[in-house]
């Protein structure tokens, strides 16, 4: 048997927008290798892509369930600091984070170091506007506490549901904390 296919062309239907490919059609060029495993060929051709979206940041607008509501432009340098939080976790937001990443904790989306309202918080999942932040021992302080209620009281004016954990509540206590993010999304009865 000898199948053809583009590397990333697995369907029949051609790819949407945001997947590999674009939403143009392949544009076949030159053959750049062959992967043979027995009797199967996969020929990956090159595809010519054209990007049509606007550089991240522009003024697109997102589709969700209230309706259209417009992007919010996210500044270089907050981006830039919330990439390097990623990279850079504590052990309580990468406990976390095993929990909540690719929809394990009861099929919710959570992103991790997300820019919002010029902020940048440590889980949040935006299809039921709730953020979860995980705090160390220097949050106990009145200046940073203060902060922290400010920070709180401006992404609530948002729509924003903020949970707040210790560090130690998570490490000693991860199924607790999961619980209680169920129960304030109210998905705690499944």
């Amino acid at each position: 048997m000898n199948l053809v296919t583009p590397l990333c062309h697995f369907r029949d239907i051609p790819p949407t927008r945001g997947e590999i490919g674009g939403s143009l059609p392949l544009l076949r060029t030159r053959t750049r290798s062959l992967v043979s495993a027995g009797s199967i060929s996969i020929w990956a051709e090159r595809a010519l892509r054209v990007n049509n979206l606007p550089p991240c940041g522009g003024d697109v607008t997102k589709v969700t369930k209230g309706g259209t509501l417009p992007h919010t432009p996210v500044p270089p340098k907050i981006r830039s600091n919330a990439r390097g939080m990623r990279k850079v976790m504590t052990d309580a937001e990468l406990r976390l984070w095993n929990e909540l990443r690719a929809h394990r904790l009861m099929g919710f989306g959570f992103r991790r170091q997300l820019p919002i309202a010029g902020y940048i918080v440590d889980f949040a999942c935006p299809a039921e506007k709730l953020i979860v932040e995980v705090d160390g021992s220097q949050h106990a302080n009145d200046r940073d506490r203060t902060y922290d209620q400010g920070r709180t009281r401006r992404l609530e004016a948002d729509g924003w549901t903020v949970l707040r954990f210790w560090n130690d509540d998570v490490l000693k206590g991860v199924d607790n904390v999961c619980m209680h993010i169920l129960i304030v999304a109210g998905k705690d009865k499944a």
